[in-house]
């Protein structure tokens, strides 16, 4: 999943060092939390940033913090066009898509 966020960035435009300052600070997150990010609860988030990064400089805090919002925002985006491409099915009166 990390390949289509670089992907979806590098279409954006976004300079190839800002790509890799992201993917650095989410590879960072990801060692930490031992597990995809995708799989992070606000409560991780939380012990993270305030036990692990407690002390780090705000500017670091703020620049993982960014890097993980965008991240979560590209997932949510992805997952809305993944749930349009499935097609609709009914199971016991219940449409699902």
């Amino acid at each position: 999943m990390l390949s289509g966020f670089v992907l979806a960035r590098a279409s954006a435009g976004l300079a190839d060092g800002t790509i890799r300052g992201d993917v650095g600070h989410l590879d960072q997150i990801r060692s930490w939390f031992g597990r995809p990010l995708w799989d992070m609860e606000p409560a991780d988030a939380d012990a993270y940033f305030g036990k692990v990064l407690r002390n780090s400089p705000s500017g670091t805090r703020l620049a993982r913090s960014q890097a993980l919002m965008t991240y979560f925002i590209f997932l949510e985006l992805r997952h809305k066009v993944d749930r349009r491409q499935q097609p609709e099915v009914s199971l016991h009166g219940w449409t699902t898509r």
